[in-house]
């Protein structure tokens, strides 16, 4: 898949999940909590939303000829900071979100429902789906950064 083909699909997919989210937003703020299966929802959606911006992350890192592309999402975010290719709070907000994925995913047992509600009401997703829909566009000193990275 080309590049701008793969940016137009992320968007895409970004927009679809942020739709579903904020209608649980609006659910959450009215009722104070969710059903079950807009838990489920919310959790999918979140999730998917996460996942796109790691992919999304590799992909720019892979297209700029990055040497090392990471496996792990904390990693992309933790080199894209590094390199200047993402603001201090978005790198901040993706490494969060990073992290309730991880828990969502690996301590779904004991995962507290409330952090979720808190997300969802703060709509704190909006911030992984601005890096989503923001088009990347890096200088040439950026650029060089990426070619040139080493751990």
């Amino acid at each position: 898949m080309r590049f701008a083909d793969y940016l137009n699909k992320t968007n895409e997919i970004a927009g679809e999940e942020k739709k579903v989210l904020d209608e649980l937003s609006d659910a959450c703020l009215n009722k104070g909590s969710l059903d079950p299966i807009q838990l489920r929802a919310a959790k999918n959606s979140l999730q998917v939303l996460i996942e796109n911006a790691i992919g999304k992350g590799k992909q720019i890192l892979k297209h700029y000829n990055c040497p090392v592309v990471p496996i792990r999402g904390r990693d992309v975010f933790n080199f894209m900071h590094e390199m200047g290719l993402i603001s201090r709070e978005t790198y901040t907000a993706l490494i969060k979100a990073v992290g309730l994925r991880n828990a969502m995913i690996h301590d779904y047992m004991d995962f507290d429902n409330e952090i979720l509600a808190r997300v969802l009401k703060e709509k704190a997703y909006s911030a992984i789906h601005e890096f989503l829909t923001e088009e990347p566009s890096y200088n040439d000193t950026l650029k060089r950064r990426i070619e040139n990275f080493n751990i």
